[in-house]
């Protein structure tokens, strides 16, 4: 289950440059290390969040391999949409 590029995706990749990248990964190292407190708890979080994903993936492969697929994407989908609306939505809102 791979994902398809669009063919103005490709066109967008050529567009970042090595330097751009690199800057970005500099200036979030520098944000976290004026963070280092929110940046610990966030790490905390991200592996716990791993940890329940681990879950979610052990009890999707209960199902039979023909609706595996099916049950992934969905959950996939929902996971997608919940940080869409925690994280990008209510900052929105409170914003607004």
């Amino acid at each position: 289950m791979s994902a398809k590029k669009r063919p103005d995706e490709k066109a967008q990749d050529q567009q970042v440059s090595p330097g751009l990248v690199t800057a970005m990964f500099d200036r979030v190292r520098l944000i976290k290390r004026k963070h280092p407190d929110t940046s610990r708890r966030i790490d905390t979080h991200e592996s716990e969040i791993r940890e329940k994903l681990m879950q979610i993936k052990d009890a999707i492969d209960e199902f039979p391999a023909m609706e595996k697929e099916l049950i992934t994407v969905l959950v996939i989908n929902g996971i997608h949409k919940m940080c869409d609306e925690i994280l990008i939505d209510s900052d929105e809102e409170s914003e607004g």
